[in-house]
């Protein structure tokens, strides 16, 4: 398996599982408020808890938080190429982290 990313720093791999039935998690900041980001953004963490909170009650407590490898053209996930759910987020400071399982 491969990894492909913008940026790797502080993630955790984990693998579940026995014999051939494993499954495939990612842990690691999702977004950080209250600092500059890439695009020279600053967005406030009120803002950010509000969208997440949500995010999480109606997609990532429904299991339904899937998407896509890179970046897609459409804001639509194309089932045929979900790559990955998010199974957990939370707050550690200023930062959003979360679970990601790998799909097959």
């Amino acid at each position: 398996m491969k990894l492909i990313c913008e940026q790797l720093e502080n993630v955790e791999f984990i693998c579940e599982g026995a014999g051939k039935a494993k499954n495939y998690f990612i842990e690691g900041v999702f977004m950080q408020a209250n600092v500059k980001n890439r695009n020279g953004r600053v967005y406030p963490k009120e803002i950010f808890m509000r969208e997440a909170n949500v995010y999480n009650k109606n997609f990532v407590k429904q299991s339904r938080a899937m998407g896509e490898l890179d970046h897609p053209e459409s804001s639509v996930d194309n089932l045929a190429n979900v790559s990955h759910n998010i199974t957990d987020m939370h707050w550690k400071s200023d930062d959003l982290v979360g679970t990601v399982e790998v799909l097959t």
